[in-house]
């Protein structure tokens, strides 16, 4: 069987809100909460996606991030390329996680950013 993540998807920008709201359709992506964007970030959608759909999610462009199932992912800020720990993860819903951002890195004075997440595709 294969694994199940709990993540947040961002939109950022009208296709990406239409491919979102096709996978949330289609039922690829089992969605938990949608918040309206702010600025360049046009919706926020968390919620529960396949290894496949995750995938096809990257080969669109389209940026997530996490929350569980760690080991397969690598998560660093964008700026000073460091792992990020798990309290500079961003869990109030304010102007900067409805921004698009998910973390603030204070290690090279980063502040908000939207981390670089890799996914380990062979898990």
């Amino acid at each position: 069987m294969s694994k199940v993540y709990n993540v947040r998807v961002y939109a950022m920008g009208k296709s990406q809100t239409l491919v979102l709201d096709d996978a949330v359709s289609s039922g690829m992506l089992k969605l938990t909460r949608r918040l309206d964007g702010v600025g360049r970030c046009k919706g926020i959608y968390d919620g529960f996606i396949g290894a496949s759909g995750l995938k096809l999610l990257i080969s669109l462009g389209i940026k997530y991030f996490p929350f569980d199932h760690y080991e397969d992912f690598i998560i660093a800020c964008p700026n000073c390329h460091e792992r990020i720990d798990d309290d500079m993860i961003l869990t109030m819903y304010d102007k900067w996680l409805l921004g698009g951002n998910n973390i603030s890195c204070n290690r090279m004075e980063c502040g908000y950013r939207q981390a670089d997440v890799d996914f380990l595709l062979d898990c």
